[in-house]
């Protein structure tokens, strides 16, 4: 059985408003060589999934006595080992903080060995296997990793580390003595994420029992609606609770294409599916203020609403929970928000690296990061999660999709049945919704059916032109004149040189 399951069965209930719930987070780098700082913001998305309010600082950027009492715990995060930790004034404040202290990656002190209540040993040049229950994954070759060899009477472990030598030898993957927690690396995907998320949620008391969500992405209003459609319409048949991630646009919602994107919109209500409204592309030095993303997400919402579709909460990148501007003019509109992993493109407007917290966060990972993981009905994840494909474009990548949901032996998670209850607020308009039912302005809504013809290409109404099929015929019948003039030139040029080869045979 799949090892996502809590250490207490409980469906934790967010509260945002205690102030107990701050991580100051330092790492030494965001190794951009290798790309690992999508390492970083995996963790900042899972602490945020907790409840956590998480303060990220490089280590340069550290200030003396920055790590105080208003900070509940500490994470120490070696992203590049070649750089490690020398900011002294951390190292003396985190070494005389009392509260929660996680190290994650190498360059242990001696001062972090004593507390932990530890012996270690770095291995050098093994390629180790992460177990977990009936669960297992091979991990890339290392070149050095700080294993614990000893561990203090009392301490627990979550996950364990195996050779692959003939003489397998086995050291714990994560540790918790006390206040006190030791992750030898930290990545974004796989097994390793499973258990490194369980192992901090225990560490921080923040284990939870959530069902996966089911949540398709990267719809937008000129995704293939008709394929839309059929995968919701799957998705309704098979009894499967489901929501999507899509965008929108702020002009332009006069046109009949818009009236056909929000009818899809609507059957994917009606067949029990949620909408999450994500966040658009930010425009780098134009909008310092929010101004012009603020009223493009009003617009998007009452634009949405005046058709009946009405999103649940806020989907975004992992970044712009991490931007003041950002996160005001979005984010803070939703109390329920699903942050997915930060894309290629990464512009900030404001960054301040103080995220917030929703009354729920949903932690997108792919489905396909599952794909060696053992899975069953009785799987639940440590926090609440978001299980993620992204939108087929074409039959045979619908048909892909449709295998690939059938081949999660997955509980999905339930909005209707399992409580879900989320708001909306804006200045002029209040989305809310409850077990399904719609309300607007305390309003409750029927949606209604479309009958639109999916297959049916809009005009728009602009007017086709007179002459236009005249053209098209005209440039077929020349098409089909050139091409025989061009066989009798060939027949031509094959007689004549025929006969000049003839003339030399006498």
């Amino acid at each position: 059985m799949l090892i996502l399951f809590s250490l207490f069965n409980f469906s934790r209930t967010i509260n945002a408003a205690t102030n107990h719930n701050r991580v100051l987070l330092v790492y030494d780098s965001q190794n951009d060589v290798k790309n690992d700082k999508k390492n970083i913001d995996a963790l900042q998305r899972s602490l945020t999934s907790m409840d956590l309010r998480v303060k990220t600082v490089s280590q340069a950027d550290y200030k003396k006595g920055t790590l105080d009492k208003k900070y509940l715990g500490v994470i120490t995060m070696i992203n590049w080992r070649q750089v490690g930790l020398i900011n002294r004034e951390f190292i003396n404040d985190r070494d005389k903080f009392s509260g929660i202290k996680l190290h994650i990656g190498e360059n242990l002190t001696q001062t972090e060995i004593n507390q932990l209540g530890i012996k270690v040993q770095r291995v050098y040049q093994q390629q180790f296997i992460l177990k977990k229950d009936s669960n297992r994954e091979q991990l890339p070759f290392s070149q050095s990793i700080t294993v614990i060899t000893q561990q203090a009477n009392g301490a627990s472990q979550v996950g364990t580390l195996s050779t692959q030598q003939t003489d397998q030898r086995s050291y714990p993957f994560g540790y918790i003595n006390g206040k006190q927690g030791y992750l030898p690396f930290f990545t974004n995907k796989g097994l390793s994420l499973i258990v490194q998320t369980q192992m901090i949620a225990q560490l921080f008391d923040r284990v939870g029992k959530f069902q996966p969500l089911l949540t398709i992405t990267n719809v937008t209003p000129y995704t293939n609606l008709r394929t839309l459609d059929e995968l919701s319409k799957f998705c309704y048949k098979m009894g499967i609770p489901f929501a999507i991630s899509t965008t929108s646009v702020s002009e332009n919602t006069e046109m009949k294409a818009f009236d056909r994107f929000t009818a899809v919109l609507r059957n994917i209500e009606n067949r029990g599916g949620i909408i999450f409204l994500q966040t658009p592309e930010v425009s780098s030095g134009v909008d310092t203020a929010g101004q012009l993303l603020n009223q493009k997400f009003l617009t998007y919402i009452v634009s949405l609403a005046r058709q009946q579709v009405f999103p649940v909460g806020i989907s975004s990148a992992g970044f712009w929970n991490q931007d003041k501007v950002l996160r005001n003019n979005s984010l803070k509109y939703a109390d329920h928000w699903l942050l997915m992993q930060d894309g290629t493109k990464v512009t900030y407007v404001n960054q301040d690296n103080d995220a917030q917290i929703a009354k729920q966060s949903f932690f997108a990972m792919p489905a396909a990061s599952l794909n060696d993981v053992k899975k069953s009905d009785s799987t639940t994840f440590t926090i609440p999660t978001a299980l993620t494909i992204n939108m087929p474009y074409s039959q045979k990548e619908l048909e892909h999709v449709e295998s690939e949901i059938k081949n999660l032996p997955l509980n999905w998670y339930n909005p209707v049945e399992d409580g879900f209850s989320s708001e909306i607020n804006t200045e002029t308009t209040s989305l809310k919704y409850n077990h399904g039912d719609y309300l607007v302005n305390g309003k409750l809504e029927d949606i209604q059916n479309t009958n639109l013809d999916l297959n049916k290409q809009f005009s728009d109404g602009k007017p086709n032109s007179l002459f236009k099929d005249y053209f098209k015929v005209q440039g077929n019948i020349l098409a089909v004149f050139f091409v025989i003039i061009m066989i009798i030139l060939l027949i031509f040029i094959f007689i004549g040189q025929k006969v000049y080869w003839n003339r030399f045979k006498r």
